[in-house]
């Protein structure tokens, strides 16, 4: 952050503690930064040395440019989000909120048209062929003992 932005906020807050009134004129001011109280105009040219008010000039737009960046990143140390970027944020949320709803219907209806065809869902596979899995290695396991009695008999000697 650049010093006149931390000088400005000093005696902002100086300001603030002399009188309610100009924090009030404070905030149109910040806006716009070239409407509103004269008193805010003239605090910012003279901690960002311009010599006289002209909206549009290049040493105002780069100093108007440099404040509002140094806001920026106070705002973000303070973990202060600007209210347009709520509400963009908000509105983006909604249309997801939207689109998922969307998406889920659209789920539910292709599902629906499944069943009413006959054809099982994937989820419905996917358990049957759990089920095919698991009774398949319950069949491994079966003749694997079958196949450890027979061996065992084959391997002992008979009596015969």
């Amino acid at each position: 952050m650049d010093r006149q932005f931390l000088e400005f906020w000093g005696n902002v807050f100086l300001a603030a503690a002399k009188g309610q009134k100009q924090l009030e004129d404070l905030a149109p001011w910040m806006k716009g930064m070239d409407v509103g109280s004269d008193d805010w105009v003239s605090l910012f040219q003279n901690i960002y040395g311009l010599d006289a008010y002209s909206a549009g000039s290049t040493a105002w737009d780069q100093a108007k440019k440099q404040f509002q960046s140094s806001l920026k990143e106070w705002l973000t140390l303070l973990d202060v989000v600007p209210r347009s970027e709520l509400e963009a944020i908000k509105k983006k949320n909604l249309t997801l909120e939207k689109k998922l709803a969307n998406l889920k219907d659209t789920i539910q209806n292709l599902q629906q048209l499944l069943s009413e065809k006959g054809i099982p869902s994937s989820k419905a596979m996917l358990d049957f062929s759990r089920l095919m899995e698991k009774q398949s290695n319950q069949f491994q396991e079966l003749m694997d003992g079958v196949s450890r009695a027979f061996k065992i008999e084959k391997d002992t000697p008979s009596t015969d």
